[in-house]
This record gives structure tokens, sequence and C-alpha cells, in this order.
């Protein structure tokens, strides 16, 4: 029903007749919301965690605690996995962002722990890379770029593996992420593919998700410990024959190297991937075979 604010009948007439009488100037009774710029948050992180025991999800949110991360500034969510997958990797954001009230997400495993950097560190970090980049749409901890183009892999962690840190005190671009630690802006974060699943490679997903928005990816030093081994399961190889088949169709091109394999997208660079790996399988056998026939020779020689 449009109503005709100058004629007094229609508007006594309505529900929302006293609000039309002293708004005149508002035709619509829904009251809509003029919008300028984003949004305000009402937190400042989302911290987003995917949980598969209670045990260490305690030892996270203690963590947290200690680095200054609390309800004041922060929200928590945990994807309860604890008895059974309610969601993977790919749908678990998608569950929740409509929820979401802060600023920045944070998505982690439940198996990391803040050991050094806490709130105001990434507060600082999160101000360069504003500065450095106003595209960048997520970042994280261990990541790596397209294969020739330099150093491969970027971390900045402790994990079972060892201690690693990045060159320098900068983010660096990547093309690939690993999941333990993700850091987004919510107005502009990437979400994970609709067409995929599990729990491999959707962070690397995500990161590609940016690039075709026009957006970056980063890894950031912010030192944590992941007590995960980043194990590649059995689901691994087919998660990223579908991560490569997908995005190869997208017109990707290239090798892109993530902390657990090397993606190949493109007939050219899954030729160039098969034939690295034979030349590999070469350069064992003939090291092989030359360490035999130098002892057979040593024996030959001493006989």
């Amino acid at each position: 029903m449009k109503l005709d604010i100058e004629n007094e009948k229609e508007i006594v007439q309505h529900p929302f007749a006293t609000y039309y009488r002293e708004n005149v100037g508002l035709s619509d009774p829904l009251s809509p919301i003029f919008v300028t710029k984003p949004l305000p948050s009402e937190k400042e992180f989302s911290v987003v965690s995917l949980v598969a025991t209670e045990e260490r999800y305690e030892r996270l949110l203690c963590s947290l605690l200690a680095k200054g991360f609390n309800d004041q500034n922060s929200e928590f969510l945990a994807i309860d996995n604890r008895n059974g997958n309610s969601f993977d990797g790919y749908s678990a954001l998608r569950g929740v962002l409509p929820g979401l009230r802060g600023r920045y997400v944070l998505f982690t495993h439940d198996d990391i722990e803040l050991i050094s950097d806490g709130i105001d560190e990434l507060r600082k970090l999160l101000e360069k890379l504003e500065a450095l980049d106003p595209k960048w749409m997520i970042a994280g901890n261990a990541g790596g770029v397209f294969i020739g183009s330099g150093d491969a892999h970027f971390l900045h962690l402790d994990d079972p593996y060892g201690s690693f840190r990045l060159p320098g005190p900068d983010p660096v671009r990547v093309w690939g992420l690993d999941e333990n630690f993700l850091v987004m802006p919510r107005h502009r974060m990437p979400l994970p593919s609709l067409d995929l699943s599990g729990f491999h490679l959707f962070a690397t997903d995500m990161c590609l998700q940016a690039r075709a928005a026009g957006g970056t990816s980063y890894v950031i030093p912010f030192l944590l410990r992941h007590h995960g081994k980043g194990l590649v399961d059995g689901a691994y190889p087919n998660a990223q024959e579908m991560l490569e088949r997908k995005y190869s169709q997208l017109s990707v091109k290239g090798r892109i190297q993530t902390p657990a394999a090397a993606l190949a997208f493109g007939w050219g660079a899954k030729l160039n991937a098969f034939l690295s790996r034979q030349g590999q399988r070469v350069y064992r056998i003939k090291a092989k075979f030359g360490r035999l026939f130098a002892r057979l020779g040593g024996r030959s020689g001493a006989s």
C-alpha cells in the first residue's frame, strides 16, 4: 500500500499514522538505514576455532586470555567437531559468518597456542598490513608462492619440526596458506568454495578466491606454536586433485608451493611437475648405481 502523506485520511487509517505525522519527511514505514561507509563492528576480533578436542581448545583459550584477548575486545566461537564433524574446513566459515561481529576474523585450529606474540603485536601487524596493502584479504603464518619466483616457503611459527621465521619484520605476499592460523578483515574476507569439501587446502582455495576478487594474501610474523604435525592423510591426494582441477579450468597457470605440497595448475605445470619427479627418480637411481659401481671398483682395485 503506497501512502500519500498529504492525504490525512489515508495516514490516519494506516497503523503507523502517528509515526508518519511526526516524521513527515519519511515515506517508508520500514525505516531503512542509509549506509555511506562500512558498518561498525561490535568487537575487534572474532576468534573462530575448529574444535576436535576440549583439552586442546582449553589450552588455546588460556593462551589467548594470557595474551590480551578477552570478551570485551573479542568473541569466541567453537566449531564443535568433538562428537563428529559438524562442519569441515570449507563449510565452517560460511556457517558462522552471518553472526560474526568482529572487525577481524581469526580462524584457527584447536592445536595452536600463543607463546610469544599477543593482541598488541597482532594489532601492530594488521595496522602495518593495512598501510602496506589495503587490498589484503587473508593472512597466516605459513605459506608459499609460485614455484620459480624465488624462495617457495615462508613460515613464521614453532611446530614439531622446528622453529621457523620470516627473513624480516614485514609481511610477505604469498599465493597459498596453511590453515592452522588465519586472519581476515570481515568486511572483505574471502570464503571457501562451495564445490569443494574436506579439511585440506581450504586456505589456499581462499587465497585463490582472494586473487580472483582482486585481493592479496600474506604471511605475517605473528609467532605462535602449532602443536600439530600437519600430517598428509589419505584424503589429501583427492583434495589436491579437486583443487587443481577446479582452478585449472578457471585458467590459473603454474605451480604453487604450499607447506604440504606443490600444486600444479594447467597442463604445462602438470607436465613440468611430472618431469621434475621423473628427473628426481633418475637422479636417485644414478646416485644409487654410482655408489654401487664405486664400491665394486674399490674391491676390484684391492684385488
